[in-house]
């Protein structure tokens, strides 16, 4: 029995555009296809664009006439249903459809990690590196909210030795966490890295079949509005070569780099998102597409990661609905901000997660902050996502059947209500109510008389104290030294030279 996930009921998400709205932001995005198109910094790729029926213009690197009929044959051939493997297959994350279950991962990806002085109440901040990867994927692993878990930090030491930074990222999560570890970037400088990478999962599944039957990661790429970079082209290749599932979230960066109204955001991120997924479908069909629904801003005041804009918001619900609606496809959600105090960022991630989980985003990875990070952040943003879990657990409560109306026991009662809290019906139901992981519920003379702890500065340290002890189970001795040696190799073949 699979430990991720829940239940979610598609009649109660939330919708705010009807099937003629809907109809109009895919036809825009298909006409930006046709008229606009797409930069790919790859030669090759853009011959195999050319194949596919589009306008290409090798000099500039742009494709277009983009052909509605080959995008919409090749989207339909992803899978609606998939699995996104796990070290430990209950970990699985099973995706049974659009708005089936709702699943919750942690993601990051901190260059800095903040040390807390307890003594002086003071920070220093020092560099990541993968010893740090592994002490905050632990922590994720350990915290049962978390379906899936990518690194937290990210090797910036390693980064700076000129080190492959793909294989030690994904070698040190995969040997960190029973989980799904989720997430393979576009940092590569070879292609050769990737072949390294899928060695690593070849051992952790047994094969390079088993990887492709259950594939551990998805490849994120992430077009700067219509415009695919070299590094993303690079993994876009290497990805139909080994058949990683795939996951696009173009960052249009309005109104920076993009348009600022969130119908017009939501029309080009759609239109990349499309022809990356009909790219992907013609060249490895059946490969799974799983898409995010970002629609990206960026505050035109300070040029950092908006805070609490409405923009990103109304298009990701508009996004959402288009790939469960219109394709029937599942999408998964992630948005930082720009702001590093822990309270502000808890503001910021509770207004984007929350429209995420009534909106049924069928994977909700938390990312938060992506400069410099205190790992006390990490039990406040589980609070997020055990949140979660109980709005769609209990959701169903608010329909009025028979049982939920309890007509007959409310006039057993009576008016005054005194026998309603050691009733059967309510001593039955008292696990619907929240139970908090962190949360201060308490009466402001026992709150004051405790300390007056804030919740992300202090309880969340004390939280930390407790995840820290958890050890995942670890993987076998002859399977670590493997993926020790292949990551031995590729440092040594693949290291920049200074």
């Amino acid at each position: 029995m699979a430990k991720t996930g829940v239940k979610t009921n598609p009649n109660a998400f939330w919708r705010i555009l009807g099937k003629d709205q809907l109809k109009t932001i895919d036809d825009a995005a298909y006409e930006i296809l046709r008229d606009v198109g797409m930069i790919m910094e790859d030669d090759e790729l853009l011959k195999m664009a050319q194949k596919m029926g589009c306008d290409v213009d090798f000099e500039k690197k742009v494709v277009k006439g983009i052909p509605e009929g080959a995008v919409r044959r090749n989207v339909s051939k992803a899978p609606r249903s998939f699995v996104l493997a796990a070290r430990d297959p209950e970990w699985d994350i099973v995706l049974e459809g659009p708005g089936a279950k709702q699943y919750w991962q942690l993601s990051n990806g901190a260059t800095d990690r903040m040390v807390y002085n307890e003594g002086t109440k003071t920070y220093t901040r020092r560099r990541t590196n993968c010893d740090d990867i592994a002490y905050a994927v632990r922590i994720g692993d350990g915290i049962d909210d978390f379906d899936a878990v990518a690194r937290v930090f990210d090797a910036t030491e390693e980064s700076q030795l000129g080190l492959p930074l793909e294989v030690n990222r994904m070698n040190t999560v995969l040997q960190n966490t029973v989980k799904h570890p989720a997430i393979l970037t576009t940092t590569a400088n070879d292609d050769r890295e990737y072949d390294y990478v899928a060695k690593l999962g070849a051992i952790v599944q047994g094969g390079d079949e088993e990887l492709r039957k259950r594939p551990m990661w998805m490849s994120t790429y992430n077009p700067l509005g219509a415009h695919l970079n070299k590094y993303n082209c690079r993994l876009l290749r290497m990805s139909i070569k080994h058949h990683f599932p795939m996951t696009c979230g173009t960052v249009s960066a309005a109104p920076l780099k993009g348009p600022a109204t969130a119908a017009a955001n939501t029309a080009l991120t759609h239109a990349c998102d499309l022809w990356m997924t009909a790219f992907q479908q013609e060249y490895d069909p059946g490969a799974i597409a799983f898409n995010n629904n970002i629609v990206f801003t960026l505050d035109p005041f300070t040029g950092v990661s908006g805070i609490a804009s409405v923009h990103p918001y109304v298009g990701s619900i508009a996004m959402t609905q288009l790939w469960h609606d219109v394709y029937g496809l599942p999408v998964q959600s992630y948005y930082g901000t720009g702001t590093f105090s822990k309270d502000q960022v808890m503001f910021c991630e509770g207004m984007a997660q929350f429209p995420e989980i009534a909106m049924g985003t069928d994977l909700i990875a938390q990312v938060f902050m992506t400069g410099f990070m205190d790992p006390a952040i990490i039990p406040a943003i589980s609070e997020i996502a055990h949140y979660g879990r109980h709005w769609w657990s209990n959701f169903d409560q608010i329909y009025p059947t028979k049982e939920n109306l309890a007509l007959d026991l409310i006039k057993s009662v009576g008016p005054s209500g005194d026998d309603w809290m050691t009733s059967e019906f309510n001593m039955e139901r008292i696990n619907t109510f929240y139970q908090t992981l962190t949360l201060c519920n308490q009466s402001p003379d026992v709150w004051l008389s405790e300390g007056a702890k804030s919740w992300v500065y202090d309880v969340c340290r004390e939280k930390l104290k407790e995840l820290e002890k958890h050890v995942p189970p670890q993987l076998p001795a002859d399977s670590v030294s493997s993926m020790n040696a292949i990551l031995k190799e590729a440092n040594a073949l693949l290291k920049l030279s200074k």
